[in-house]
């Protein structure tokens, strides 16, 4: 079949406040009953204008279909999309983090995501987790790839068959390397030993030094492996061949140049293409069963800038396990109707309230307009409860808190429990400042009163 259709821009993901993206790594969440696609630079903007994020999750139906945007309890159907890794853009140390690949394995997401000094340079490779898709902290220990090392460790794409993890992985974005294998017991994922897959004089083996011995040679980026009923599949952009394909053999530590393939998408027919990740609804076997997310980036206009779904048919190398059913994706979570806004508050005089009375005074106008459309210093529309939403998530990143206050359900120590207070109180910083800033209330004058109220 070849295209389907677009998943990403104008008057797709507009109300998710994301216009322009790339990327689109697709995973099923039991959770939520819908694909979590994880996206890597996007803008609110077409022509990557407007706020810059990466990465994004958004959540889709099974016909690739805007849900909206997680949520702890769900899926809210629109709203501000989130950076689920807190960084400042255009840094002096770097210019993006990308995303590779991410996994549910044992309850927990991991993702692993390339630091990026532009798109000449990949700095790390690191991973993060999260327990709901929402809340991301580093893993613990923290898992950093540094680079210049192994060849291919850079781009990283991997799924779970029985106990092990199955990592591949290539060079970064100059797609001038071969692709590599690893495995890791998945207990320990991504945290134990990656034993290398690899071949000298005795042959293929694991615990192998595989620097010398990738298993595909070539030019690649952008790589994507799933089991797919009981078969690998790999799927990547083949920049020497200008083209996206899949391979499918029995098991990973089969041999790739003999797989079984199709080429499912060509930079003659669709220009500036790349990424090519595996969708979860996949099936080999049958006509256009295999679904893969596709990005185009019009270099020159910045225009598409977007991912595109594709179908095309696979075939396998071995007998097909059964696939379990198709599960229908579940209604999103529909944020709540908002109350009718209350007036704005009349300005203040000095002494006309308490510090206590105006900051009751401030969560009751939260409470009562927090979708109401303001604009930020740079220019961005976004709701108040997104103002502060926004603040809360920077101040928790720049004060190392991230990941807290943790669920009340959660054992914590001590310590947890000073941090979770701290995660706490800059929230409440945030909802105040978010709303002094709209009714222009000086912050400073108000710090002021407290102080001399303690006194």
């Amino acid at each position: 079949m070849g295209f389907v259709k677009a998943v990403t821009g104008p008057e797709i993901t507009d109300r998710v406040n994301m216009v322009s993206a790339d990327l689109g790594v697709a995973r099923w969440d039991r959770q939520r009953g819908a694909n979590a696609v994880c996206f890597g630079d996007n803008f609110s903007e077409r022509y990557l204008r407007g706020s810059w994020q990466s990465p994004s999750i958004i959540m889709y139906d099974n016909d690739f279909n805007v849900l909206g945007i997680p949520t702890v309890t769900g899926i809210a159907s629109e709203g501000h999309r989130r950076q689920i890794i807190p960084y400042e853009h255009g840094n002096p140390e770097f210019s993006t983090i990308l995303p590779c690949d991410f996994i549910n394995v044992g309850g927990v997401w991991y993702i692993a995501c390339m630091v990026c000094q532009g798109l000449e340079r990949q700095l790390r490779t690191v991973f993060w987790q999260s327990y709901n898709l929402v809340d991301w902290v580093k893993t613990e220990p923290y898992v950093a790839l540094h680079h210049p090392g192994h060849p291919g460790n850079v781009m990283l794409t991997f799924d779970q068959i029985g106990e092990y993890v199955y990592i591949f992985g290539t060079g970064g974005l100059a797609r001038d390397r071969g692709i590599w294998l690893w495995r890791n017991k998945a207990a320990l994922f991504p945290h134990g030993l990656w034993e290398p897959w690899g071949a000298d004089d005795r042959g293929w083996g694991w615990n192998t030094p595989n620097e010398s011995s990738p298993v595909l040679a070539g030019r690649y980026g952008e790589l994507c492996f799933r089991q797919v009923q009981g078969q690998s599949v790999l799927s990547f952009f083949d920049a020497g061949a200008y083209r996206q394909t899949a391979l499918t053999v029995a098991h990973p530590t089969d041999d790739w140049a003999r797989a079984n393939r199709c080429d499912y998408a060509h930079g003659g027919d669709f220009p500036q293409l790349y990424g090519g990740y595996i969708t979860p609804g996949s099936r080999l076997n049958d006509v256009d069963g295999m679904e893969f997310l596709v990005s185009q980036w019009n270099t020159k206009g910045n225009d598409p800038y977007h991912v595109v779904l594709f179908r095309d048919t696979l075939l396998a190398k071995g007998p097909l396990v059964a696939a379990p059913p198709v599960e229908p994706a579940a209604p999103p979570v529909l944020v709540a109707p908002e109350p009718p806004a209350a007036p704005p508050p009349q300005p203040l005089e000095d002494g006309q309230m308490t510090p206590q009375e105006l900051y009751e005074l401030l969560l009751r106008e939260l409470s009562a307009s927090g979708s109401t459309p303001i604009t930020t210093p740079e220019g961005e529309k976004i709701t108040l409860r997104e103002a502060v939403e926004n603040i809360f998530w920077k101040e928790r990143g720049l004060h190392g808190l991230e990941g807290r206050p943790r669920h009340p359900g959660q054992t914590d120590d001590q310590l947890g429990q000073v941090l979770n207070a701290r995660a706490e109180g800059l929230f409440t910083q945030a909802c105040v400042v978010a709303l002094a800033d709209k009714y222009g209330i000086d912050t400073a004058k108000l710090y002021a009163q407290v102080q001399k109220s303690l006194t």
